[in-house]
């Protein structure tokens, strides 16, 4: 009986040391956006459907928003980021992935993909 007190404090003491896991980011600074992200961040004008904001902790589109879970990087530069998304008019989530890699002619754009390589779009830095 000593030894399973013993084990259930340690076991207690181990969990609250560990505490929650903490979200990864991209390696991204600031909030990037397409002309209608960038505008939405300026005024909170929700109106525009191609609307896309990216930052090292989220993305968000017209209609989904994801947090980013897990974020890894290749090589190259590219990161792949796993995102816990909620959908506007939903009461569900979803787990969505995402490619994040540098436009090949302009290196400072970064591109957004889906995981089957369909593009959700550019974005440039909001000013």
């Amino acid at each position: 009986m000593a030894l399973l007190m013993r084990l259930t404090c340690v076991a207690t003491i181990v969990a609250s040391v560990a505490g929650p896991a903490q979200a990864q980011t991209l390696a991204l600074e600031g909030v990037w956006g397409n002309e209608a992200g960038c505008k939405f961040m300026r005024d909170s004008n929700y109106n525009n459907d191609e609307m896309l904001v990216l930052k090292a902790d989220s993305v968000e589109g017209y209609e989904t928003g994801c947090e980013w879970l897990q974020v890894s990087s290749a090589k190259d530069g590219t990161q792949v980021a796993t995102g816990l998304c909620g959908h506007e008019g939903e009461d569900y989530r979803t787990v969505e992935t995402f490619i994040i890699e540098k436009d090949m002619t302009d290196p400072t754009l970064p591109r957004i993909r889906a995981s089957n390589g369909e593009p959700w779009g550019e974005v440039r830095k909001c000013p």
